[in-house]
């Protein structure tokens, strides 16, 4: 199967295994993965590598199978229609495109809540403990919206729905999900929304672009 895969998503699919794998192995021989994921930068763990090395580590079994499934799901046919240089373009993009946004987000939220943007930087003291963000979900939105934008009336079956929605008003509905659980912000819910909003219009705005520009 794997040979059969466009050469884009197939090494991403890759470092994503070997991203897991580490995850598992480097604790046993005293080095911290956690350096590779992402903080926010007021905090003394932020590195700048965690901006891309992130999104190839994740939560757990279930976190890396939902998303290399869904990315194999999407990406297939996106890379065949955009190009592999292009499909790689527009899952950095996307990826980076949901930290801008869930930085953003972070900051008002600390803000208000602290008066400052970097409240540790400002006090000089450890005054907020952050927690880090990690996972392709973000690159994976944009691949989504990506789908959606060029195969809108390809009708798909979402999770437990019964009956398939063409895909113009099923990623409409995922990203809006995502928008109303960002806002209600439950504590119990550890899921990075805007990153996923940041994915899904950076996608949208990728695509958008070379559809203007260099489609003809």
């Amino acid at each position: 199967m794997m040979s059969n895969l466009p050469p884009g998503l197939k090494n991403i699919l890759i470092v994503m295994v070997l991203g897991a794998m580490a995850q598992t192995a480097l604790p046993r021989i005293g080095i911290d993965p956690t350096n590779w994921y992402l903080f926010y930068p007021d905090s003394q763990n932020f590195r700048i590598w965690q901006l891309i090395t992130h999104i190839f580590c994740h939560g757990g079994f279930g976190h890396i199978l939902f998303n290399g499934i869904a990315l194999f799901s999407f990406g297939m046919v996106v890379e065949h229609r955009l190009g592999t240089s292009l499909f790689l373009k527009l899952f950095l993009v996307s990826g980076l495109g949901a930290v801008f946004i869930h930085f953003a987000w972070m900051g008002y939220w600390i803000f208000e809540q602290t008066g400052y943007l970097f409240p540790n930087l400002a006090t000089g003291q450890e005054f907020i403990p952050y927690p880090p963000m990690l996972g392709a979900s973000g690159a994976l939105y944009g691949v989504m919206t990506a789908f959606a934008l060029l195969y809108p009336d390809e009708s798909m079956i979402f999770l437990f729905l019964p009956y398939p929605i063409k895909a113009k008003y099923l990623v409409p509905i995922i990203v809006g999900l995502d928008v109303l659980l960002g806002i209600v912000d439950l504590e119990s819910d550890n899921i990075a929304h805007f990153a996923h909003i940041g994915g899904a219009l950076f996608g949208f705005l990728f695509v958008k672009t070379w559809q203007r520009y260099f489609v003809k």
